[in-house]
């Protein structure tokens, strides 16, 4: 008697496709538009630089900081951001304005990401946020000469230092402390990062007290080797009962 080896067949939802479609093209035209813009500048003023000048030891050190930095980002962040992720990677300021937009707007509409619905609304929440974005760039631009001084007074340069510390501790509280989307919790999630804070917070120590260095060159690469440690001893801690999936009402796997 034959088995029936026949795996079933994942279909997206008619959004999703057309997401992932357009997405693409989009992605395709802006890379068109990235690349081609500084090469027409520089025809039109006939100063076209040499391979050698372009490629040499600076932008050979700037690469390997930003193509681990380009490669980690998609992989961490297009599972929470779903087919919204081209929008978003286009745009820009992904952490520190549309994943928290995104991630935001699904907690308030109380859907999960990976969903044909939390993507709807994840697209909208980084539309909205890129089209404001650029309204309120536009009108500093537009008056700049009368907001210039605002920036220079000593009260505020010493407000614009905290205020990257401010937004990744509130996205790092609502994180672990919002319960407010789905119907299931994870509890002790954290602990699944723990390992991952101790390695690099040894690395750190290490690399200050022989070099007196710090890591800020490599952290394309501590995410790409940390991602993998963090998955594993996430799952070695749930397999072990420390991390729990539990239902949000009655507390119960």
């Amino acid at each position: 008697m034959s088995k029936n080896n026949t795996k079933p067949v994942h279909t997206m939802d008619p959004f999703q496709e057309w997401c992932h479609k357009w997405g693409r093209v989009g992605t395709v035209i802006a890379l068109v538009y990235m690349i081609a813009i500084p090469f027409v500048v520089l025809a039109y003023y006939d100063c076209v630089p040499s391979v050698g000048q372009v490629i040499n030891l600076s932008t050979i050190s700037i690469l390997l900081i930003y193509i681990p930095v380009g490669f980690s980002e998609a992989l961490s962040y297009t599972p929470i951001l779903g087919c919204s992720a081209y929008l978003t990677f286009i745009t820009g300021n992904i952490m520190n304005l549309k994943l928290p937009c995104a991630a935001n707007a699904m907690k308030l509409a109380q859907k999960e990401p990976n969903t044909p619905e939390g993507e709807a609304i994840s697209s909208v929440a980084v539309a909205s946020c890129s089209i404001m974005t650029i309204l309120i760039l536009a009108l500093a631009a537009l008056f700049s000469t009368w907001i210039m001084p605002v920036f220079e007074l000593p009260q505020v340069k010493t407000a614009s230092e905290y205020l990257i510390p401010a937004l990744f501790g509130s996205l790092t509280l609502g994180l672990f402390a919002s319960t407010n989307s789905g119907t299931k919790v994870v509890k002790n999630g954290i602990m699944g990062v723990l390992p991952v804070l101790i390695i690099v917070s040894v690395l750190a120590l290490a690399v200050r007290l022989l070099g007196g260095g710090s890591l800020f060159g490599a952290v394309g690469f501590l995410i790409l080797f940390m991602l993998p440690v963090a998955i594993i001893s996430s799952r070695i801690m749930w397999k072990k009962g420390i991390i729990k999936v539990v239902d949000k009402e009655t507390g119960k796997e």
